[in-house]
């Protein structure tokens, strides 16, 4: 994805489209550091890693956003959800980046066509841009991704790699970080190329290391994985979900509803997948950019959405600023394990019999709901309407007798 964190803002805020912005937390530090910058400010200088001071500096009419992980984490789910409709060999690289095995999708000759289709519907669904890069192994699709952007296609074969890739700076390789250049540099390494043809593999073990030394030295000539590891999916180590409104949000009623409508949706994916969770994040954005989180973790994980939207409540009711009306609100789940892996850790002050009878009871809806294919069946709470004790009694005792 293009400059991803400065895309999704763009895509939730379509005013900031063809400005100069910048995405860096505690926007009023000048100190901060800049984590994405959109393509109208680079050429002003401005780059990810960078200070704000040193930003605003060279570009002073930079907008300066903060972050919001929430929405990015939400975006990409989006795109990967989009990527396993077309295969389910995808691995992720990571929140904005991942791989596609179509070998089995379409014919070799059909592979741009293919990556057309895939740029266009991100951009027309979700207002992404995307480079991607055509390769017969990992390495050279990453590389190809990245020698035109934004919104490039790149095909990159191996017999091309001698005119394409050889030209490029070491640092433009990938895997090659600040303190492996500094070392290829000394023994006059300065091109992909000049790493492809350098005949002292031996020296090259010595200065970098043998692992990195023969990895480097395989990509360089084209060489690499052409495995592409779906399971990677399995390792999730959150699940998140964010709502921005359209307007300015004054009304805390519809805030608290829109939390209790985001923790279903999250509780739900949980639930999909077996999972749950030991801590949750609860987070703000209000309309002057401000951004504010909170967490609370718990003892034993949960998926139960009634406990968590308690738990968002309660967070929600103890920093929430009235002072300006609230633009965006997200939620995540992080710490997850699969259910079957929980160790419930009981106080000595716990019922057993309690916890037992809830554990045999969500296990029993779970069950219903397996067999009839949908998440229909609920656990209610009691609500006792104030009542005499012997009116409630009575009634009681009617209703078991009818029964």
């Amino acid at each position: 994805m293009n400059c991803f964190f400065a895309s999704c803002e763009i895509a939730q805020n379509p005013s900031l489209k063809g400005k100069k912005i910048a995405v860096a937390p505690n926007a009023n530090n000048r100190r901060g550091i800049i984590l994405a910058a959109s393509y109208e400010a680079r050429p002003y200088g401005v780059r990810s890693a960078m200070r704000v001071s040193d930003a605003q500096r060279k570009c002073p009419d930079l907008i300066i956003v903060e972050p919001s992980m929430g929405l990015y984490s939400e975006y990409s789910r989006k795109f990967f959800e989009y990527f396993l409709k077309i295969t389910p060999l995808v691995e992720p690289a990571s929140i904005d980046e991942g791989y596609l095995d179509i070998t089995d999708v379409c014919k070799p000759d059909e592979a741009l066509s293919l990556a057309e289709k895939i740029q266009q519907d991100l951009l027309r669904q979700f207002s992404l841009p995307c480079s991607i890069g055509i390769a017969p192994n990992k390495f050279l699709a990453k590389m190809a991704s990245d020698m035109k952007k934004p919104l490039g296609i790149t095909v990159l074969r191996k017999r091309e790699i001698r005119e394409k890739l050889w030209p490029l700076p070491i640092q433009e390789m990938y895997g090659v970080g600040k303190k492996t250049l500094a070392t290829l540099l000394t023994i006059g390494i300065k091109t992909i190329g000049d790493l492809a043809n350098f005949n002292n593999m031996e020296l090259l073990k010595e200065v970098i290391g043998e692992t990195n030394a023969v990895s480097l030295y395989s990509h360089a000539n084209g060489n690499g994985s052409n495995e592409v590891d779906a399971n990677r999916f399995n390792d999730v180590s959150s699940i998140s979900n964010s709502q921005t409104f359209d307007h300015d949000e004054y009304d805390v009623n519809n805030m608290k509803l829109i939390i209790k409508l985001l923790t279903n949706t999250m509780c739900n994916r949980m639930e999909k997948h077996n999972f749950k969770a030991y801590n949750f994040v609860l987070q703000l954005k209000y309309s002057n950019f401000k951004t504010m989180s909170k967490s609370v973790s718990m003892v034993n994980p949960t998926s139960d959405n009634r406990r968590i939207y308690k738990l968002f409540e309660n967070l929600f009711d103890e920093f929430y600023d009235d002072a300006s009306p609230l633009r965006l609100i997200g939620v995540s789940a992080n710490k997850l394990i699969e259910a079957k892996d929980e160790i419930k850790q009981f106080s000595i002050f716990d019922s057993l019999d309690s916890e037992q009878k809830e554990y045999q009871i969500d296990h029993l809806i779970k069950s219903i709901n397996s067999d009839i294919g949908m998440n229909i069946l609920k656990k209610g709470m009691p609500k006792i309407t104030k009542t005499k004790n012997e009116k409630f009694d009575k009634f009681d005792k009617s209703w078991r007798d009818k029964k």
